[in-house]
């Protein structure tokens, strides 16, 4: 007659487990970290870039509707990394806010202004906006022709 001790597993985790398994998951994330910032500041690149050009068109149809100058202009003079206003005479037609200090605006016009037939007034030349991320490896230009069409290239804008 053989007598057995019944056998106990501990369950849960033990402290040095628990200290390993932290120690690697802050390996992991000090290295994802840094590519993760790059890749939310591309984004934020992208997506002021993508509402500039869908405001700068939003400006361009209510000057063709309207019948009348739609102006777009910085919410900080010179600045518009803090947003932009689109108005028509007095009248705030749409705001926008910047992106705050992940895009810059390296190169701009101080505004643009639509006249009734869709054009942007008084241009002879290309109007750009130059957009980059804050360590400046991500480029955005925008692109105004005088006939008033807004275009977004991956690149930086050329030098006036």
């Amino acid at each position: 007659m053989s007598i057995h001790a019944p056998t106990s597993r501990p369950h849960g985790f033990t402290l040095v487990e628990l200290m390993v398994t932290l120690v690697v998951l802050s390996v992991f994330l000090g290295l994802a970290v840094p590519s993760f910032r790059g890749l939310l500041d591309a984004q934020r690149l992208k997506a002021m870039a993508y509402d500039m050009v869908a405001d700068l068109s939003l400006a361009r149809s209510e000057a063709l509707k309207r019948g009348s100058d739609i102006t777009l202009t910085p919410q900080q003079t010179g600045d518009w990394t803090a947003g932009w206003t689109l108005t028509a005479g007095t009248e705030v037609v749409a705001q926008r806010t910047g992106a705050g200090s992940s895009v810059r605006v390296v190169q701009a016009p101080a505004t643009v202004t639509f006249d009734r037939n869709g054009r942007v007034a008084n241009a002879t030349a290309v109007t750009r906006f130059g957009l980059e991320d804050r360590q400046a490896h991500n480029h955005r230009c925008i692109s105004l022709d005088p006939s008033g069409r807004p275009k977004s290239v991956l690149s930086p804008c050329p030098t006036p």
